[in-house]
């Protein structure tokens, strides 16, 4: 955590008044290392389960010293009581985004940022500190953020909406792990694949992002339509696989050296995320065949996903998820199903990990978020 002097951003007191009385308050950004621990304490009494307070600060000193957390990556803002500053009452933080936007003005990088861990002293819940806190983000976003776009995962539905985030697209798809999966000479007609460890993600991120441009380039885009995605970067893929062998080895001593699969003919892979705490493994990412028929890229797909139940069974997990899957991903589901017995269910998700999305100055226009997916949850 960083050990430069806090930055006041408004120094102006904040009160708010309501049927419990006065409350003045001051917004500022975390920069040191006391004032960061005082809001990861606060951040730890909503989302630190199961970790310790010891070691969700220890988790935190550990993901602040990873690549896409460093230097001005991961900013920490909070709301303290005016006449006692080190009293903080709600905080969250902003996690760096690499953007990639194209729309009438062509295609183009920008920066943005992730809201995450947003949470209110308990004691101090109900008297608008959430309003307060998002509108002060808000606007840092739109001036020193510099932020031409912010994502946040909502977990209280359209709270967020009347801040200014707008709910995006969250579908999911979890296949269920049969008693006995499909053996090797049941799927001869699928492809060969291969495991992928943690040395093979970087040169797949940065072959996935140049793949995404060309597929930004060639989308039939409608006019006055924006389409935007938050890379799959290298640094970002790596925090959330990083964050997560944090947690698996911290509280079972145990953590999974394999990271996906890929068909290398096809030039497709998936990512996957053990979180073997809660019994869940997330396809992070599903990177799609590029120049094959749509029988092959259906056959592709589906051993993918064959290797990922494959996966999630060798550590008792009874559940795959893939979000916002498209229509290549529900075919080679559909041949799961059909040629193999394995049971889907597709949904919508309805009360958590709602994707919102912000436009710098709120501003309101058609947007198309692909890809959507678990790689740019934070």
């Amino acid at each position: 955590m960083a050990n430069n002097s806090p930055r006041i951003i408004d120094q102006r007191p904040i009160t708010i008044q309501d049927a419990r009385g006065s409350l003045t308050v001051i917004f500022f950004e975390a920069t040191t290392r006391e004032d960061r621990i005082r809001g990861s304490k606060l951040a730890n009494t909503t989302f630190g389960k199961p970790l310790s307070e010891e070691s969700y600060l220890e988790r935190e000193d550990f993901l602040a010293n990873l690549p896409l957390a460093r230097g001005p990556g991961w900013r920490w803002f909070s709301l303290a009581l005016a006449d006692n500053p080190e009293h903080v009452v709600a905080m969250c933080k902003a996690l760096h985004r690499d953007l990639l936007i194209r729309d009438g003005a062509g295609m183009r990088h920008e920066q943005g940022y992730c809201i995450c861990s947003v949470v209110t002293d308990s004691r101090y819940r109900g008297r608008g500190l959430a309003t307060v806190l998002m509108r002060n983000i808000a606007e840092w976003l739109d001036g020193p953020g510099d932020a031409t776009a912010s994502t946040l995962y909502s977990d209280v539905g359209d709270f967020y909406v009347n801040r200014g985030w707008d709910i995006c697209d969250a579908f999911q798809s979890t296949l269920t792990v049969p008693p006995t999966l499909p053996s090797r000479k049941q799927r001869t007609k699928l492809p060969e694949t291969r495991i992928l460890t943690a040395d093979d993600l970087p040169g797949l991120c940065k072959r996935d992002v140049e793949s995404i441009k060309d597929d930004f380039q060639s989308h039939d885009l409608a006019p006055e339509t924006t389409l935007v995605t938050s890379l799959p970067t290298a640094n970002m893929v790596n925090w959330q696989q990083d964050r997560i062998g944090f947690m698996n080895a911290k509280l079972l001593g145990n953590a999974s050296e394999s990271k996906g699969s890929i068909c290398e003919s096809a030039d497709a892979w998936m990512y996957w995320y053990h979180d073997l705490h809660h019994q869940k493994l997330i396809i992070q990412r599903a990177k799609l065949p590029k120049d094959q028929s749509d029988d092959v890229t259906t056959q592709v797909l589906a051993q993918l996903f064959l290797d990922a139940l494959e996966e999630a069974a060798k550590w008792d997990i009874q559940t795959v998820t893939i979000w916002n899957p498209g229509p290549e991903l529900h075919r080679a589901m559909t041949l799961l199903t059909e040629d193999f017995g394995i049971e889907v269910l597709s949904e919508k998700r309805e009360v958590a990990n709602i994707p919102c999305l912000r436009w710098r100055g709120g501003e309101k226009k058609p947007t198309i978020v692909q890809p959507n997916e678990f790689y740019s949850w934070s």
